[in-house]
């Protein structure tokens, strides 16, 4: 009698465990369509702010008969089929960015780069805790910084070069960006002062400033960034001299600082050796040109 009692009660434990483990497996399923819906949901939206697509690329390979995963430009990761790369990238697309993109959750790579976007750049693509990559470059977007990016600890990549942005950088712009190792906004609007904050993001290998309108000082605190291989600052207003802490930046491989107000004998220097590359093959003398400067500065 007793044997038979603990049988029955064997039989309900695992009758039990197997409806919990169904549960589990039905909520898991439904969480998962109703992400991959939201997602699908998002690039619709995107594809709706295009007016004019040239090429019908979204009209030929964004549709709700294939799923997501499926579409061209597209990738998600292979366990929860969340997107992850988003690339449209060179497709001469005309229109604007929607926030809805905000809503791509599981977002690590975004690039709308080589378009025709305008308006303003939406803050909700940049409450995505798992993106480190972002290339906005060669549109005509608009306005000013989006004041969430500065919550992206996980951004590694930040492309808004050649587009129409404008204002100033904020001062904190590195706060909350420790993994950052690009940064280009060379060929826009912005002015003001270059912030000294730069200098907080110590993983910076290329920082592209070139063609906007800064001014003032260059920061000495961007000799701090030690793992520097690029500086662009050229074509802007920046004026006194180059900073002595640059001699601290012996990782650097290509600099750009001429067509501003820069004066003292370092510039000088700098100056008339570019005039003399003319005459040269351009790459091993400036090559030659930045050891020589960097040796003179690091005295």
């Amino acid at each position: 009698m007793e044997r038979v009692h603990s049988l029955r009660m064997m039989s309900r434990f695992l009758l039990l465990h197997s409806l919990i483990l169904i549960s589990l497996f039905i909520a898991a399923a439904t969480a998962n369509t109703s992400s991959t819906i939201t997602d699908r949901d998002a690039l619709l939206a995107l594809k709706a702010h295009i007016t004019h697509d040239p090429t019908n690329f979204l009209a030929k390979n964004w549709n709700t008969s294939t799923p997501v995963c499926n579409w061209t430009g597209v990738a998600c990761d292979v366990h929860s089929h969340r997107v992850t790369i988003l690339n449209i990238s060179s497709l001469n697309l005309t229109g604007t960015i929607p926030s809805h993109l905000g809503n791509l959750a599981s977002l690590q790579s975004l690039n709308l780069s080589c378009n025709r976007l305008s308006g303003s750049i939406p803050s909700a693509i940049f409450t995505i805790y798992t993106l480190k990559y972002v290339s906005f470059r060669e549109n005509q977007l608009s306005g000013a910084f989006p004041s969430f990016i500065f919550n992206k600890s996980s951004l590694q990549h930040l492309d808004f070069s050649r587009n129409t942005l404008s204002g100033e950088i904020p001062a904190n712009i590195c706060s909350s960006l420790p993994f950052l190792d690009y940064l280009s906004l060379q060929e826009n609007m912005f002015h003001g002062a270059i912030p000294s904050n730069l200098s907080n993001c110590t993983y910076l290998r290329i920082l592209s400033l070139s063609y906007n309108d800064f001014s003032g000082a260059i920061p000495k605190d961007i000799g701090n960034l030690t793992k520097l291989k690029e500086l662009y600052l050229g074509r802007n207003r920046l004026q006194g001299e180059i900073p002595r802490e640059f001699g601290n930046l012996t990782e650097l491989e290509l600099m750009s600082l001429l067509e501003n107000d820069l004066q003292g004998m370092i510039m000088n220097f700098l100056q008339f050796y570019s005039s003399l590359c003319l005459h040269l093959y351009s790459f091993v003398c400036s090559s030659i040109m930045l050891h020589v400067l960097l040796f003179f500065l690091s005295d």
